[in-house]
């Protein structure tokens, strides 16, 4: 056999991986503690936005009578749509300035309304207009018409998938790998569908963590640390709560000095970091810092021993925090994860960081000695 049989269904398949590439675009997107729905509240919802998804092959356009708006809105008007904020109809169909829907997103509430009360539909499409518009009350149309966009002119999916897999969030896989590396993160998505199939859904807490070890098989040995050379920082800067926490415990101006030029430093290098790979890095970053501030705690610790509740706010006190200040610039050494070469330097500034946040102070309280 050489010609498929007519009821092949592979271009209506294609169509649900369509949808799938736009879930994980919104995975890619999405901020912590959110979660990614799939055929569960439209074709993809996100917590905030529900869109609806339409795929077509060939160059194709939205006009009155085209199903694929029609269908959409009688979607809508089906199911209760109160709580989000926005509805997106997704298409690669094109609007031509003829089309009844040309500048759509520009127009408002009513105007919407007016242009699809005046359309004359066909028989295809008559049973949606009828659902969404005759048999509909105006005043809860007017509430969807509000929120509801067009996003037309989308990438056709071979290209949606191109897009994706040369995303910023690829830049250290080498390129014979991205394949590879994107079709992990596609059957990723399928599987929590295998896990739960009424309610397919991704966590994008979990989505980072699986994703941080999931690619790691696929990337360069490790990101190149680009050294920041003192005289490219301003030490002039003075704004800084650290500063205040430094003078606390009587530390002279030359080692003031010294810290402001780590923290600036270390804060470039994170800026410089997060542009390698901000959908992993950001989190690793994180975790370095954590790492550092709970040694600091440790060194806090050790060094509340040394004195007693009569000992606060007098010399004794102080002469134990700035002992302790310059043996936690003394610490073991940490490396960033995947990062080659980690200087001592940033993780001062990220000690300085941590004070500066307020998660930290080198003086002692009453809470130290408890």
């Amino acid at each position: 056999m050489t010609k498929p049989h007519s009821n092949q269904a592979t271009p209506k398949y294609l169509g649900y991986v369509y949808q799938v590439l736009i879930a994980i675009e919104q995975c890619f997107q999405a901020k912590k503690n959110e979660t990614i729905w799939i055929e569960c509240f439209g074709d993809v919802y996100n917590g905030h936005t529900c869109t609806e998804v339409k795929h077509h092959f060939k160059p194709t356009n939205l006009i009155g009578n085209s199903v694929d708006f029609w269908k959409t809105l009688k979607n809508l008007v089906s199911e209760d749509t109160r709580s989000f904020n926005s509805l997106i109809l997704h298409t690669t169909a094109n609007i031509p300035k003829n089309s009844i829907f040309y500048e759509w997103n520009m127009l408002t509430k009513t105007a919407k309304y007016k242009k699809l009360k005046n359309h004359s539909p066909n028989d295809t499409v008559k049973p949606f207009y009828d659902e969404s518009i005759t048999n509909y009350p105006r005043k809860d149309l007017l509430s969807i018409l509000e929120r509801f966009t067009i996003k037309s002119s989308q990438l056709n999916i071979k290209d949606k998938w191109k897009e994706l897999r040369d995303t910023r969030i690829f830049t250290l896989i080498p390129e014979k790998y991205k394949d590879d590396a994107f079709y992990w993160v596609y059957g990723y998505v399928h599987k929590r569908a295998i896990d739960n199939r009424n309610n397919w859904h991704i966590k994008i807490n979990d989505f980072d963590v699986a994703f941080e070890h999931g690619l790691s098989q696929y990337r360069q040995s490790k990101i190149p640390f680009e050294i920041i050379d003192k005289e490219n920082v301003d030490c002039n800067t003075r704004n800084f709560n650290f500063i205040e926490k430094m003078e606390e415990i009587t530390l002279k101006r030359k080692f003031i000095e010294s810290a402001i030029s780590e923290y600036l430093r270390a804060e470039q290098n994170k800026i410089k970091l997060l542009k390698y790979e901000p959908f992993t890095m950001s989190k690793v970053l994180d975790n370095y810092d954590s790492s550092i501030l709970e040694g600091m705690g440790s060194l806090k610790y050790e060094y509340s021993e040394n004195i007693v509740k009569e000992d606060l706010d007098t010399e004794r006190a102080l002469k134990n925090a700035r002992n302790m200040y310059f043996e936690g610039l003394k610490l073991e050494l940490i490396n960033i994860p995947n990062v080659n070469n980690t200087p001592r330097y940033y993780q001062n500034g990220r000690i300085h960081h941590n004070v500066n946040e307020g998660h930290f102070m080198w003086n002692f309280c009453e809470d130290d000695l408890l």
